[in-house]
């Protein structure tokens, strides 16, 4: 076995933020809570990686910017009525188009022929063969960062009418996931063709955020 210290210093990787919740119940039965989370994250593995896996310098270290998370929640059962409505808000940054080479959902990755490779670094990479082709990753995670273009925020209700009898509950309702019916993209075509104009169907989104459906349930609390 051999230890990455003995190529260089350890790898560095490490969040720096705050997290803040709050919760408040009123006298009328509401219940609040809200929360945010601001950081950003390090990682560098510079001192051993370019001597290991890649002579390729650009995203051996990420400082990602400061970002922030938004949380809440409430809930409230009406009086007399017995119906319990409760809401969900997630607003969360956009996503970053990956600077790894290892992304295979999101980025601009360009599979160059191995044989350009060895000509341009005089040696395969480790594992490669001749007649394969390298994935390299176009954007860094420095000055060159890529998002999406909007923050994902998610809202998401829930109603249901509270039966008690003899010490027991049970809750008939139904939730709606994705109130807003927002369509975020989630992960993006990461393959990049220079042959094709703007990249070829690079950039494209794959998957998007599940639309918004109604889902009926019981909780039975004994």
């Amino acid at each position: 076995m051999t230890k990455e210290t003995n190529f260089g210093d350890a790898r560095v990787n490490f969040w720096q933020g705050v997290d803040v919740t709050l919760n408040a119940r009123t006298r009328q039965g509401l219940n609040l809570q809200a929360g945010t989370s601001t950081g950003r994250a390090t990682t560098d593995t510079c001192d051993s990686s370019l001597k290991i896996d890649s002579p390729d310098p650009r995203n051996c270290r990420s400082v990602d910017p400061v970002e922030t998370t938004l949380r809440g929640s409430a809930s409230y059962t009406i009086p007399k009525l017995g119906v319990l409505v409760s809401s969900t808000l997630r607003s969360q940054p956009a996503v970053q188009l990956s600077g790894s080479a290892v992304s295979t959902t999101n980025g601009a990755n360009w599979l160059v022929p191995n044989s350009v490779v060895l000509s341009l670094l005089g040696r395969l990479p480790p594992s490669a063969l001749l007649s394969g082709t390298t994935s390299v990753q176009l954007i860094d995670n420095g000055a060159h960062r890529l998002y999406a273009d909007n923050r994902r925020t998610q809202v998401d209700m829930r109603f249901a009418k509270v039966f008690r009898f003899s010490g027991r509950r049970l809750d008939v309702g139904v939730d709606l996931q994705n109130l807003l019916n927002t369509n975020y993209a989630t992960n993006y075509e990461s393959s990049y063709s220079y042959t094709a104009a703007n990249g070829g169907t690079w950039f494209n989104p794959t998957a998007i955020l599940a639309p918004r459906f109604a889902r009926f349930n019981t909780t039975f609390n004994f």
